[in-house]
């Protein structure tokens, strides 16, 4: 099919990928394990939640002004800067001897976080509208199963040498796998700013600086996708650094079983990612948004349902299922499909700003969730997270399918069949 090999012969979309898959291997050796690490170097769940609240604050400081760079400076620039801050966290976690040492890296990692509004714009900027979709399914698909593959090695590690020393081998490979990163992404990243496929006839975009009043100016279907990821990132963030912690200790789960039940979900979501993002191309966007939300909201219930490990597998494979859909928000992103939405909403010369604020906003109401969801675990109940977790996604399910209406594309944009 013609989509698919546009999406495979592009050159910035296969380093983007492939740096990104490099980078989330070495994370999840031991981001998996990143709560029980706290808790071993004398935090609690609050101190869990706090911290998590803190990479929130920082990041979402540094959202906008990162796409506001990536349209005045281009895409590149910001992406091979802030990989360079992507030293950093592993260092600065690997020497930490107490929770409180902790804090400088996670500021750090914030900072390494700056590129993402101009790697989703120099996405879409590479590729034709018509293959937007298919295209952020093979960069997601790709290191979700890098994931996969590191799932496995990371409960082994940490069941054999323990949390500490396990997470600290974990962190010195993010750190080495930073060298092949910044040479791939200097030599072969092409800067995109100033054009766009999706423009007719070949018009550019002028190269300038995005002003306030821009952003103010947005298309109001902006602001509503900014109150669904508001709702779905809020939902997500409420339980997800708990998640480890709820299974080893009231589900009483080893390390190495947790891992195994996300490595299934992992597979079963990337699977699915590039068959969504393909039909999302060729038909309309929003059904595959909800139900991949619906089903996401319906997995946070399905861990607390869960007695043992075939409950977990259960739930996470649900989830997983929701997250291959591609129209899921949690956390810092959203998947291939969501991506595709925003980025076809939003204005060409002031995208990356755009996609800088949609971050931003969404980070500055969620700041307090893990909190939240410290304070629910602690003082109210393990479950409490989840069920507020369900809540709140399904609300944000509610409020898309009501208020959100998909933009219309060009019948050459949503129907080439006929050119596959």
């Amino acid at each position: 099919m013609e989509s698919a090999r546009t999406v495979f012969s592009n050159r910035n979309l296969l380093v983007v990928t492939l740096s990104q898959s490099l980078s989330m291997f070495a994370s999840f050796l031991w981001r998996p394990f990143w709560g029980l690490y706290i808790l071993e170097l004398g935090g609690s769940k609050s101190i869990l939640g706090a911290l998590a609240t803190l990479q929130t604050f920082s990041t979402l400081l540094l959202q906008l002004p990162g796409g506001m760079l990536a349209d005045r400076f281009g895409r590149r620039r910001v992406i091979l800067i802030s990989s360079l801050f992507g030293f950093l966290p592993p260092l600065i976690f690997c020497l930490s001897s107490h929770w409180t040492m902790l804090i400088p890296g996670i500021i750090a990692s914030s900072l390494s976080a700056t590129a993402m509004p101009a790697r989703n714009a120099l996405i879409a900027e590479s590729l034709p509208p018509e293959s937007r979709a298919t295209g952020f399914g093979a960069y997601t698909m790709s290191w979700y199963l890098f994931i996969v593959v590191a799932y496995p090695f990371g409960g082994y590690i940490m069941d054999s040498m323990g949390v500490v020393p396990g997470v600290h081998l974990g962190l010195v490979t993010s750190f080495v796998v930073m060298f092949p990163i910044m040479v791939l992404q200097w030599r072969y990243i092409t800067e995109t700013l100033g054009s766009d496929p999706g423009k007719v006839q070949g018009e550019t975009v002028p190269r300038r600086g995005t002003s306030l009043s821009q952003l103010q100016r947005a298309p109001k279907v902006i602001w509503k996708l900014i109150i669904v990821a508001i709702l779905s990132s809020f939902g997500f963030q409420i339980f997800w650094s708990f998640i480890v912690v709820y299974c080893t200790e009231e589900l009483g789960l080893s390390k190495m079983q947790w891992s195994i039940a996300s490595i299934l979900a992992n597979l079963i979501a990337a699977l699915f990612m590039m068959p969504s993002g393909f039909l999302s191309d060729r038909n309309r966007r929003k059904p595959i948004i909800v139900l991949s939300q619906v089903l996401v909201s319906m997995a946070s219930v399905g861990y607390i349902l869960s007695s043992g490990f075939y409950g977990l597998v259960l739930a996470r494979v649900i989830g997983g299922i929701g997250e291959g859909l591609g129209g899921n928000v949690m956390g810092s992103t959203g998947g291939p499909v969501w991506q595709a939405l925003i980025t076809e909403v939003a204005p060409a010369e002031y995208r990356g700003s755009v996609l800088g604020l949609v971050g931003t906003l969404s980070r500055v109401v969620c700041t307090p969730a893990p909190m939240v969801g410290g304070f629910l675990y602690e003082n109210v109940s393990p479950q409490a997270p989840f069920y507020a977790s369900s809540a709140l996604g399904l609300l944000g399910v509610i409020f898309f399918a009501l208020f959100v209406k998909e933009p219309e594309r060009e019948d050459s944009e949503v129907d080439t069949t006929d050119e596959s």
